[in-house]
């Protein structure tokens, strides 16, 4: 083989190397910007998590490593994951940081998946105790917790980038596995005016309550007909 030959062959791989390990690169990048952001932060771990937080959430860490180290195994079973570290979780008790930390939203939810990170706000913004006898159930039922490890565990599971409608389908189906709770179960009847199409092409610009109901709809229906598997096997071709 020619030596114009030989670095006609490297420069191809290489490219190819580089466009096919993007999303890849991309997403280590996001994760030690999320992680750089966590100077001056308390670091607490637990068999299943490694959680950054201020003094301001410190009586919520135990509850926090509790659901974790209950729950993760369960859902990362569900996507076959076997090998794994701890899933690094990030507390912000100030919104502005958790914008910084995951790029700015026009409504501020409570929790995002973002560069292999779960990243929740302050349960102290909206919730009012966590030693009290219901905590443990308000907490799951109407936290970002359980909907982020989700993303964790699909992002680990699958290995490879879903449609963003895709990916929120999935983790809201898995969130209504382990919770019992629905997103928004009322407005189902207005997502008869969205279309697979609309939530594949333009997810981004619809009112994002009701696409997401959509996507849950969708999954939640396949599910149901073709099991939880089959849904597996769909997502990792």
């Amino acid at each position: 083989m020619s030596k114009r030959l030989n670095a006609f062959v490297i420069i191809a791989l290489s490219l190819l190397l580089v466009y096919t390990a993007k999303p890849r690169i991309e997403s280590v990048y996001q994760r030690l910007r999320v992680i750089a952001r966590t100077a001056g932060y308390h670091k607490s771990e637990s068999e299943w998590s490694e959680i950054y937080f201020t003094d301001q959430d410190a009586e919520y860490i135990p509850l926090i490593k509790r659901l974790t180290d209950f729950y993760l195994p369960l859902i990362l079973n569900d996507f076959n994951v076997t090998e794994h570290n701890r899933v690094i979780i990030i507390v912000y008790s100030d919104p502005a940081k958790f914008r910084a930390a995951v790029g700015q939203m026009d409504v501020l939810p409570m929790g995002a998946y973002y560069g292999g990170v779960v990243n929740i706000i302050s349960p102290s913004l909206w919730m009012t105790n966590a030693r009290d006898a219901f905590a443990k159930d308000y907490f799951i039922q109407n936290g970002p917790l359980i909907h982020e490890l989700a993303h964790y565990a699909a992002d680990l599971g699958v290995g490879k980038p879903m449609e963003p409608w895709l990916s929120e389908g999935v983790a809201l189906y898995y969130e209504y596995k382990y919770t019992g709770v629905e997103w928004r179960p009322d407005l189902e009847k207005q997502t008869a005016e969205i279309s697979v199409s609309d939530l594949t092409g333009n997810f981004r610009e619809l009112d994002d309550r009701v696409a997401y109901r959509k996507a849950f709809d969708i999954i939640k229906a396949f599910v149901k007909k073709y099991g939880e598997d089959r849904l597996r096997i769909k997502l990792n071709r």
